[in-house]
């Protein structure tokens, strides 16, 4: 590190905006970009053998004998990732961006655990490879929780905007 930096020149941390509370704009961008990788590699793998034209939903393949056409596999599951999103959301805003990756990730799996118990109740017939789909929910809470942190909208210091040109 250069010695003779200024304290002006040195890299500074900037909150944000609203502290704790959620931005909403923020959890819906997050959510979408999340969402959407999982659409184009639908079992967050890209060796998994499965397209963008697969009928799948986090990670989850719907079974043909349900009849779902794949354009609504596919907005169910953008649904899903706003929902999902939002509970990321609500514990990433209280943590420093460094541990939003890893506590998204933790996150998307402990909601792995409630799909896996409702598809066990509600729909065994979708049961499959499940640690595929484990895994789809740690890569996506991961993925969340860093773009929820990197969307944030934030504050400037005071110092930092009357620089002069």
């Amino acid at each position: 590190m250069n010695t003779n930096e200024s304290e002006s020149d040195r890299p500074y941390e900037c909150p944000p905006e609203t502290g704790n509370h959620i931005q909403w704009m923020a959890v819906l961008g997050a959510s979408l970009i999340a969402g959407f990788v999982l659409l184009v590699v639908p079992r967050a793998s890209p060796w998994s053998g499965l397209t963008f034209f697969a009928p799948v939903v986090m990670g989850r393949v719907v079974p043909e004998e349900l009849g779902m056409p794949v354009v609504l596999s596919k907005l169910f599951h953008l649904g899903l990732s706003l929902l999902y999103g939002f509970v990321i959301a609500l514990v990433v805003s209280r943590i420093t961006k460094l541990w939003a990756v890893l506590a998204g990730a933790v996150l998307g799996g402990l909601l792995y655990l409630v799909n896996f118990a409702f598809f066990r109740t509600a729909f065994p017939q979708m049961l499959g490879d499940e640690w595929v789909v484990a895994f789809a929910h740690f890569f996506f809470g991961g993925i969340m929780g860093g773009a929820y942190r990197g969307l944030l909208r934030r504050r400037v210091p005071a110092q930092v905007q009357e620089t002069p040109a």
